[in-house]
């Protein structure tokens, strides 16, 4: 089916009722795997008060940075490969399979793959961010100077030449941050596709390349489908946490996935990759 916004709405539903089940215990692992990273960000709250109570004391210091490297290597070798499992079994839900709780292991599977797409996204994606900072301090430093700010900004301060820099520096971030949001949802289905068997092994690099072949021309139709998706998943939670677990999340991890299949059958996609993965074996090894 051609992908569009009404067709991802329109069959994620009946797709949903067939898999909620193992979607929301996949959903309920990850979350009971990021406790830990709750509990080490209050430990390290309490570490930062006690550091504000007695500055003389190097041990505080100590304590938050060893508890922040730990949370880091959690979150790469933990929750990262998690989470993709997680929406692995959203792909394979979206595919008409029932997935099973092992699916949840899927990024393990292909970990350094995994990983390294995870850190080319990140990159990719301040790309514009560094620009817009660079600019904007280049704009300040020549346009306004930064004494300026120093002691308190006062309207006297900007002469003409200063409020078009500092227009001029808005103009560009705004543009830098439309940027950023673009490049995300052109490489947003970079892990899918990094986690796919049911087309030829990839890098990291041409994951991204894929999304970005993917999504060609459907920018705005994808906004428009992750702005709803990100109302239900606000809706569910506000209704409580069991509905975003049970409804809200797995039906997303549904939806996201219905798209990427629909956007990976258009324009001979399929054929380019022997049609291996339309209908793959539901009993498929995780």
């Amino acid at each position: 089916m051609e992908y569009s916004f009404t067709n991802v709405w329109g069959q994620s539903w009946a797709m949903y009722k067939k898999s909620w089940l193992m979607l929301t215990a996949g959903v309920a692992i990850v979350i009971a795997a990021s406790i830990p990273t709750q509990v080490i960000n209050l430990a390290q709250n309490g570490l930062l008060f006690g550091q504000q109570k007695n500055p003389d004391q190097p041990i505080w210091g100590a304590l938050t940075g060893g508890l922040g490297c730990f949370v880091l290597i959690y979150n790469i070798f933990v929750l990262v490969p998690l989470s993709m499992g997680l929406m692995w079994m959203g792909l394979r839900a979206a595919r008409g399979q029932i997935p099973n709780i092992g699916d949840i292991l899927r990024g393990y599977r292909r970990f350094p793959t995994i990983l390294g797409t995870c850190i080319l996204m990140y990159i990719f994606i301040l790309i514009p961010i560094v620009l817009a900072a660079a600019v904007d301090a280049a704009i300040i430093y020549f346009g306004i100077g930064f004494e300026v700010f120093q002691d308190g900004v006062q309207k006297s301060d900007f002469d003409n030449f200063s409020i078009a820099a500092l227009v001029s520096a808005g103009i560009w971030t705004l543009f830098c941050i439309f940027v950023m949001y673009w490049i995300g949802l052109r490489i947003s289905f970079s892990p899918l596709v990094a986690l796919d068997d049911s087309i030829p092994a990839r890098g990291p690099l041409a994951s991204i390349e894929m999304s970005w072949k993917i999504t060609r021309g459907r920018a705005l139709s994808l906004l428009g489908l992750f702005i709803t998706v990100w109302v239900l998943l606000v809706a569910t939670i506000f209704a409580c946490c069991l509905p975003s677990i049970v409804l809200g999340y797995p039906l997303a991890l549904t939806m996201f996935g219905l798209a990427y299949n629909m956007l990976l059958n258009r324009d001979g996609f399929t054929d380019q990759h022997n049609n291996q993965f339309v209908n793959p074996p539901t009993d498929a090894a995780v």
